[in-house]
């Protein structure tokens, strides 16, 4: 009987322990949300981002290019949060490519997989900064 008990203690122990470790799930998201949200901005081109969060499985991101036209104008796309990334996934139908969005020290970079003829094996790259 005692064997028991200590089964039955450890299951308590461990149910406990998992259930503590689903709490850090929000930590992860606010720290995605602080990461990515905001305005970013290409100086190069005018191209502007705007990063926001709908829920925790995806973001809404308004992409214009500031020189021809206004945020109210541009185009919005959804990202879905994949290993603390922000994934486009490709569409066929509305001739979009593929594209992740990732963090690397303080600067946006997109990265899109061309879907041409060719199917080249290289990635167009736009890197953008926080819009102060």
């Amino acid at each position: 009987m005692p064997s028991f008990k200590k089964v039955f203690l450890f299951l308590i122990v461990l149910f406990l322990y998992k259930s503590s470790s689903y709490g850090q799930a929000p930590l992860t998201m606010l720290q995605i949300q602080k990461q990515y949200g905001g305005i970013w901005i290409d100086k190069k081109t005018s191209r502007c981002l705007q990063i926001t969060f709908e829920n925790d499985s995806y973001a809404m991101i308004t992409d214009w290019t500031a020189k021809y036209q206004s945020r109210a104008s541009g185009d919005v796309y959804k990202a879905f949060i994949k290993n603390a990334r922000l994934v486009m996934p490709e569409d066929k139908e509305h001739h979009a490519s593929y594209s992740e969005i990732t963090v690397e020290k303080n600067k946006l970079v997109y990265r899109t997989k061309p879907n041409d003829i060719l199917k080249s094996s290289t990635w167009d790259k736009q890197i953008f900064t926080r819009k102060k």
